[in-house]
């Protein structure tokens, strides 16, 4: 029986955050700069490197074999990965800059850092980089290799002794380089909100029977992280927020009642606020900016859902072979 939560609401919420983020960062609209004070896109992220935790072990242990584990994380994420290089690709072309041999190859080996832009392409912008979004793909993808190896070692070792050691040793890294920023965020990084998501799908009967003291518990880290900056609060802090959040509060629809729609926010928004940018209407019309890079970025996820990311689950749950496994593994 398919259980109720909140996930689908909460990613879109989190891609949501990202967009206002990236506006105030991308746009050069000396209005929206201060967006990055109220809207979170490092917050955002850890959000969902924690839903990716719980999800990708459930995926995991729902799998009939390893191939059909890959099966479905390739037609989660590669479809409207493809999508946004090919909108890219199209906005080069338009440039007449067909030069993005590079870009291309980076992009499909997942180091878009290595050619994150294409020359001739948003001259004039403040920031000429084609999807500054998509740094956070290649962890994703790590994480996703990461996982059978994980549990290999949990069926070997005890778990949550695993988990919790990948958990510290995150954490350890992350404080190892606090003055290398670019560095710090990378995996392993930020394994330990994935962490944090992988316990608590382990020992999800607990959670939810204890879910009140626990939240209150990761409300009151947060809040000692804020005020010290001691990063070792965080992960736990914000992990276990936002899990609370997707598993622990009444089911929210929404526009998700018609689908998933928070990749393709995710993956389309950054060129879609450089187009804009680059027709001048960010500097003459900021708030009119504003308003048709939402509509924007909300019709490409339509699309996206609708006529790609969704055909291809579909795809991938046709070859499924079906397994006695329930779609959360309770502890």
């Amino acid at each position: 029986m398919k259980r109720e939560n909140n996930f689908d609401i909460i990613r879109l919420l989190l891609a949501t955050v990202v967009v206002f983020f990236h506006v105030g960062h991308v746009s050069g609209a000396p209005l929206f700069e201060p967006l990055p004070r109220y809207f979170s896109g490092h917050l955002a992220v850890e959000g969902f490197f924690a839903i990716s935790g719980f999800l990708i072990f459930a995926s995991w242990e729902r799998a009939s074999s390893l191939g059909d584990y890959w099966i479905k994380r390739a037609a989660r994420i590669l479809p409207g990965y493809w999508l946004a290089t090919a909108l890219c690709l199209a906005i080069a072309f338009y440039y007449h800059s067909y030069h993005v041999g590079p870009f291309l190859l980076a992009n499909l080996s997942f180091a878009t850092f290595l050619h994150s832009s294409i020359p001739g392409v948003f001259p004039n912008n403040p920031m000429p980089v084609l999807n500054g979004a998509l740094w956070t793909i290649k962890i994703e993808v790590m994480f996703y290799i990461a996982v059978p190896i994980i549990v290999w070692l949990c069926r070997r070792l005890h778990r949550d002794a695993v988990l919790w050691t990948l958990f510290a040793l995150s954490i350890i890294y992350r404080i190892a380089m606090a003055n290398h920023e670019t560095l710090a965020v990378q995996l392993p990084g930020q394994l330990s909100f994935f962490m944090i998501g992988a316990l608590i799908h382990y020992h999800l009967r607990w959670f939810e029977a204890n879910g009140r003291w626990i939240t209150l518990t990761a409300a009151l880290m947060y809040v000692a992280h804020a005020i010290t900056g001691w990063f070792i609060l965080r992960p736990a802090a914000v992990a276990t927020l936002t899990l609370a959040a997707s598993l622990l509060l009444p089911t929210v629809k929404g526009p998700t009642r018609w689908g998933d729609f928070s990749y393709g926010t995710y993956v389309l928004h950054w060129p879609i606020i450089q187009i804009v940018v680059a027709a001048g209407l960010y500097a003459a019309h900021p708030w009119a900016a504003l308003i048709v890079t939402l509509v924007a970025v909300a019709l490409g996820a339509a699309l996206s859902w609708f006529f790609v990311e969704k055909p291809s689950l579909a795809f991938a749950h046709s070859r499924r072979i079906k397994t006695p496994y329930p779609a959360v593994t309770p502890s």
